[in-house]
């Protein structure tokens, strides 16, 4: 991949198995359940409080302002709109900025290797700044694929936001017991906490 995306700022760090890892698995779940619905609202929730919060200090880091939102789109024929999509529209102060840019494109991103053919512009591009949202970042392959698809087409991606920051304590033994004692607090600087 080409032109990834130095910025990256996760709302959140988790390890599998839990809540929030339960809560982003099953808030794509397409069974009409309440659970499935809210786990959604809170995804939406989750998003829109922290990007109030902390839009301004990611700005800064970025270099600038974003105009568009957009989401890295699903990895899977999933028919209808993404769910992370339909999380951002909850949010009132996301829905005008929110639009769909890429489609998946001819050669996926491997779970582990990002690609510049991962994903394909919907539109022509040209100067647009961008902010990246995904729901879960492990490797990081898709949200860096979707990045550098954007870039190449003309856009600057300005920082991408993944909602959760999958860590495995056995890869990160130490960083993960420095940060699972941090209690999480909205009001903590992501930019300068977890970047």
């Amino acid at each position: 991949m080409s032109r990834p995306c130095s910025l990256i700022v996760p709302i959140s760090l988790y390890e599998v198995g839990l809540q929030l890892h339960y809560q982003l698995k099953h808030y794509k779940d397409d069974d009409g359940s309440k659970m499935a619905w809210d786990f959604l609202v809170k995804t939406a929730a989750l998003l829109g409080y922290f990007l109030k919060q902390h839009g301004g200090c990611i700005s800064t880091a970025a270099g600038g302002a974003w105009g568009i939102i957009t989401s890295v789109p699903s990895s899977t024929d999933r028919p209808g709109e993404h769910p992370l999509a339909t999380a951002i529209k909850l949010v009132p102060s996301l829905r005008e900025e929110y639009e769909p840019l890429l489609r998946r494109g001819g050669k996926p991103p491997q779970h582990n290797a990002a690609s510049d053919d991962g994903y394909e512009p919907l539109r022509p591009l040209g100067g647009e700044r961008v902010l990246l949202v995904d729901d879960t970042f492990t490797s990081g392959a898709r949200a860096q694929s979707a990045a550098s698809a954007l870039n190449n087409a003309g856009a600057t991606v300005a920082a991408i936001v993944p909602i959760g920051r999958v860590i495995s304590p056995e890869y990160n033994e130490d960083f993960w017991k420095r940060q699972s004692r941090l209690v999480f607090d909205f009001d903590v600087c992501c930019v300068g906490e977890h970047s």
